[in-house]
């Protein structure tokens, strides 16, 4: 197949790249930006099979990056580009929380669309990654937090409504847990570290309380949550919910039982 892989620079992207053209899959890597090209094309180099890998700048919020989608022939979107932006919802400033918003859930959101409108006669899937995070809000990430929410929510209800048409495009739905890729402590290092009057402690100690916290509960290899991926991938089930890792999915349900 031909795969389009969104925010594939490094972690979990980078990761379902390499195991893809192990299986002798076509990988469109995708970046943010052209520096990003370069850092893409330097971890590319050490690993087999790079002639199977084409890899082009594609940022999801601009609309003529998006335009590229219409000039290649993709049989699976993965949609993983993300960003997380940290702190608490009442210090940080709206613009921060738009832009949270519109590059996790509108940017996904306008290229799943753009994406589908050019498989009206062919197959297709969409994967499209939300969170655990999702699922289990976190104080002071609570705008990623809502952002994953939101995209659980448009995968469920693209779903439904594909049933409703004559298209042969499957939507997946991809929850990943904590891993230690780098992402959350970038993602609890740009909060305001300022202190709040509104707050008994800083955000600084707020934060170092929530590394430890991280630290604890992220896994360390990316196979689980990677499979799961490429499962969704080769597979023609109507499944929808895709997550991993175990405990931490045990961990999800119990929350849900007990706080919803």
């Amino acid at each position: 197949m031909n795969v389009l892989i969104t925010g594939a620079t490094s972690g979990i992207g980078l990761a379902l790249t390499q195991k893809l053209i192990k299986k002798g899959h076509k990988v469109y890597l995708c970046v943010h930006n052209e520096k990003e090209v370069k850092t893409a094309l330097d971890r590319i180099k050490e690993i087999e099979y790079q002639d199977r890998v084409s890899i082009m700048k594609l940022d999801i919020t601009n609309s003529e990056d998006r335009k590229l989608i219409k000039k290649l022939d993709i049989d699976c979107l993965v949609n993983q580009a993300g960003i997380g932006i940290g702190g608490s919802l009442l210090n940080m400033s709206v613009k921060d929380i738009r832009e949270n918003f519109e590059v996790n859930f509108f940017g996904t959101l306008e290229l799943t669309k753009l994406y589908i409108e050019t498989r009206r006669k062919r197959k297709g899937k969409v994967l499209i990654t939300s969170s655990i995070a999702g699922l289990m809000p976190i104080a002071f990430l609570g705008s990623y937090c809502a952002t994953k929410a939101s995209l659980i929510t448009i995968a469920t209800c693209l779903k439904k409504e594909l049933k409703k048409t004559n298209l042969d495009i499957k939507i997946k739905l991809i929850e990943p847990g904590a891993y230690r890729t780098g992402f959350n402590q970038y993602m609890l290092d740009n909060k305001n570290l300022l202190k709040s009057d509104i707050f008994i402690e800083d955000m600084e100690s707020i934060t170092e309380t929530q590394k430890i916290e991280f630290s604890l509960m992220e896994k360390k290899k990316l196979n689980s949550i990677v499979n799961k991926m490429y499962k969704a991938i080769e597979s023609d089930s109507n499944k929808l919910i895709y997550r991993a890792p175990l405990i931490q999915v045990i961990g999800a349900k119990i929350y849900m039982l007990l706080f919803k």
